[in-house]
């Protein structure tokens, strides 16, 4: 039986979507704070049993939202400029992963918060992000458009691309994930199960396929061994991302040491750049 929140914390009603699909999320307000929380389960790990960081990061992208369905700030679409993500400790199955939510300062046009996500007063991750929050955005409430329907079979990856096992857990739940060899590179179709309210692409997906930038490079042996923890992971996002569209990434190894790999990609789909990403990556034990 999986435990109850903490007192205080309740639900958030997400409707549908990448967000919806992660599990429940909760959150609190004490007045002008905001918490919000989750419990790990099994849908959120990664192959070393630890929390996917793109799990992580799908949470953390959820700090405007949360904010905005506790009363906090309006509830408005506000889309995310930008993620960054220092992951401190691992969090495991069970745990209550929660964080308060500052806002930094609100503009005409922006957003800005950060949170630092703690299991049991420990910290695990530092996460800041910057939203779109314009005084002339759409309601949440507003009536949205039927997203595009997707033609039947799925279109297939393009040529040259051959399945990469995404791993169990939040890997699984992502989906596919393509691979080409030559030069090292991957790629996703986005799916109804990616998008957000609004038809399109939320933003933890997309941080998602950018935490998996370093497979390519050591399926294309540009590094050599195991993998290693992902130590920091930033996203900017540069346009829209649709349902049906393939989005793919040619990542690029920037340097390595004896300790870390960092690594930079740019996410693009047919109609140019979504996403620029940059990652540091752990060299694992006894590699390097």
């Amino acid at each position: 039986m999986i435990p109850e929140p903490p007192p205080g914390f309740q639900q958030l009603q997400i409707a549908a979507g990448f967000a919806a699909d992660f599990g429940p999320i909760y959150a609190k307000r004490e007045g002008e704070r905001v918490w919000f929380g989750f419990r790990v389960g099994a849908d959120h790990m990664n192959p070393r049993g630890v929390a996917h960081g793109g799990a992580l990061a799908t949470f953390a992208d959820m700090q405007l939202a949360a904010l905005m369905r506790m009363g906090r700030l309006e509830a408005k679409q506000s889309p995310t400029i930008s993620l960054s993500l220092d992951f401190l400790a691992p969090a495991r199955t069970g745990d209550w992963v929660e964080g308060e939510i500052v806002l930094v300062k609100r503009t005409g046009r922006l957003a800005f918060s950060e949170t630092i996500l703690t299991i049991d007063g420990s910290a695990v991750v530092r996460a800041k992000a910057i939203f779109s929050h314009s005084d002339r955005a759409a309601s949440l409430d507003a009536p949205r458009p039927e997203p595009p329907p997707i033609p039947e079979p799925i279109p297939p990856p393009p040529q040259g691309f051959a399945p990469l096992d995404p791993g169990p857990g939040f890997g699984a739940f992502f989906g596919p994930i393509g691979f080409r060899a030559d030069p090292p590179r991957i790629g996703f179709r986005v799916a109804r199960r990616h998008v957000n309210l609004f038809g399109l692409c939320h933003g933890g997906a997309l941080a998602t396929f950018a935490d998996y930038q370093i497979a390519p490079l050591r399926r294309g042996r540009v590094v050599e061994g195991p993998f290693g923890a992902t130590l920091s992971l930033n996203v900017d996002y540069l346009g829209p991302a649709r349902l049906g569209d393939w989005i793919e990434a040619e990542p690029i190894l920037v340097r390595a040491t004896g300790r870390y790999l960092f690594t930079q990609a740019i996410l693009s789909s047919t109609d140019g750049p979504v996403a620029r990403s940059t990652a540091i990556y752990a060299v694992a034990k006894g590699e390097g």
